[in-house]
């Protein structure tokens, strides 16, 4: 009788045995794919370098423009700061104004910055639908920013709209929090909405003065303007808070605050 071989004994594989076959079906079917789609992957690849290094020129592209932007735009701030501001906004003979400056130079740093000074010169010319367009167009931010909501609160209020122009003045107040102009903001805010009736609102505004900014020059102002609206607020019925207002006297009254507080190009 033939003798039978017992069966071989099964053995586990090895874990280590197991991914170095995974990694090696994985590099066969890599190599296979590359090998089929060879065009395809390079043409991706090269895609890539080519959209890196356009990203690298174009960020130095806008540098280079931003550098000799700011050196038109600090030559015709020239004009502005001297109160030229006819000439600074269409330039001169060899130098750009203000308005071309902020079309050529559009979203960057220097495009916004001659937008906003722009902007406020037209303001104090007169010419309010073009201001309103350019501070409404600015998309800066900090002091700036602030500013350029101001000055579209300032328009609203020489139209005649007191609510949005208050509404306007507290945004310009919160956009930029400091000492040098939020609490000036909440002034011209309590004044808006005092015109446009609405005592409750100018008081809260000018409570905001006194308590968030008691070390402030404005406090003196908002304890006087507060007597104001509280004797309007008696009057017509209206409650009012407990605090009680500083007397009147002829040196407290402060002159209004500017429309729109333009800090000199140095600050920027």
């Amino acid at each position: 009788m033939a003798q039978i071989n017992p069966p071989k004994t099964l053995t586990a594989s090895h874990p280590h045995d197991l991914r170095e076959d995974a990694l090696a079906t994985s590099a066969s079917r890599g190599a296979e794919f590359f090998e089929d789609h060879r065009n395809a992957v390079i043409g991706v690849i090269v895609g890539i370098v080519v959209l890196s290094l356009a990203v690298i020129g174009w960020r130095a592209y806008q540098a280079n423009r931003s550098a000799e932007g700011q050196e038109l735009l600090g030559a015709i701030l020239t004009e502005y700061e001297a109160g030229n501001l006819q000439t600074a906004l269409d330039g001169t003979g060899d130098m750009p104004g203000l308005l071309e400056i902020a079309d050529q130079y559009g979203s960057t740093a220097t495009g916004e910055q001659a937008t906003f000074f722009a902007a406020d010169a037209l303001y104090q010319l007169g010419d309010m639908d073009r201001a309103l367009e350019l501070f409404e167009d600015y998309d800066g931010d900090g002091l700036l920013a602030a500013s350029a909501i101001g000055g579209q609160a300032a328009i609203a209020e020489e139209q005649g709209d007191d609510a949005k122009a208050a509404r306007l003045y507290e945004q310009a107040a919160s956009e930029f929090v400091s000492p040098a102009s939020t609490p000036g903001y909440l002034l011209d805010a309590a004044r808006a909405h005092l015109a446009a009736g609405d005592t409750e609102a100018a008081e809260s505004a000018l409570m905001r003065v006194i308590d968030e900014w008691e070390a402030a020059p404005e406090v003196r102002t908002a304890l006087v303007e507060l007597g104001e609206v509280q004797a309007t607020a008696t009057a017509t019925g209206t409650p009012t808070g407990d605090v009680m207002a500083a007397p009147a006297t002829p040196d407290s009254a402060a002159a209004p605050s500017a429309p729109v507080p333009v800090p000199s190009p140095a600050e920027q």
